[in-house]
């Protein structure tokens, strides 16, 4: 991760994600490099490393795991971050307990062919509410994602604010590099009767989909429509 802002520019980020590797599953043909943030009390940096060195991503194994650089991800330190979260006025308390930022490299094995994926993808993970981390390390530098994973943020019983999807979509409102090229999305995102749901799908052409059986239903990859 030589070149911090070339891989943020061509990043899926998923907020909220806890590890969950749907988004590699669907998007890895597309995307080689993914950037997840949450702030789950059981995602410690040791829990980080277990996941990725056991039980991964199929068809991948992990090359190398290492901290980063807060300043160099955030462009602040974790003090600096905080204060931005404390700004951003939520309603529910983070605690900051050990936040990190690390990164983690996967090699595609040898018996999973090209259509499987990139040889190669690389993964950062921030524990960092979302919103303050897209605000902090998109928004300053003025440049979105490229797509973003917006799948069952836990809004209600998933201990996540009512507000959450609205205060989503004003963050990457807030971008001057303007909105993410694509959203990958549930079906809970995209239906007005869910706390899930978020707008900013109206904004977007689906152009694939798949059925999630046991997971979040539907998910839909859609492009940023054109005016």
């Amino acid at each position: 991760m030589n070149d911090i802002d070339q891989f943020l520019r061509e990043a899926v980020f998923y907020p909220c994600s806890d590890l969950d590797g749907l988004p590699v599953k669907r998007l890895a043909t597309r995307f080689n490099r993914f950037f997840y943030a949450d702030y789950s009390s059981s995602i410690t940096r040791a829990a980080f490393d277990h996941e990725c060195q056991n039980r991964g991503f199929r068809g991948y194994r992990n090359t190398s795991t290492a901290d980063l650089d807060v300043q160099l991800v955030f462009q602040d330190s974790w003090d600096g971050v905080r204060q931005t979260y404390l700004r951003g006025r939520f309603r529910l308390p983070f605690e900051w307990v050990d936040p990190f930022v690390a990164g983690a490299h996967f090699q595609r094995t040898a018996d999973y062919a090209e259509d499987h994926g990139p040889v190669q993808f690389q993964l950062i993970f921030a524990r960092c509410e979302a919103i303050t981390t897209l605000r902090c390390v998109f928004n300053k530098r003025s440049f979105p994602p490229r797509c973003v994973a917006y799948i069952r943020p836990g809004i209600g019983f998933g201990g996540n604010r009512p507000e959450f999807p609205g205060e989503l979509e004003r963050a990457l409102r807030e971008n001057a590099g303007g909105l993410p090229e694509f959203l990958l999305y549930d079906e809970m995102s995209s239906d007005p009767k869910y706390g899930d749901y978020l707008r900013l799908v109206e904004n977007y052409e689906p152009i694939q989909q798949w059925g999630e059986f046991h997971g979040p239903g539907n998910v839909t990859l859609a492009r940023l429509k054109q005016n």
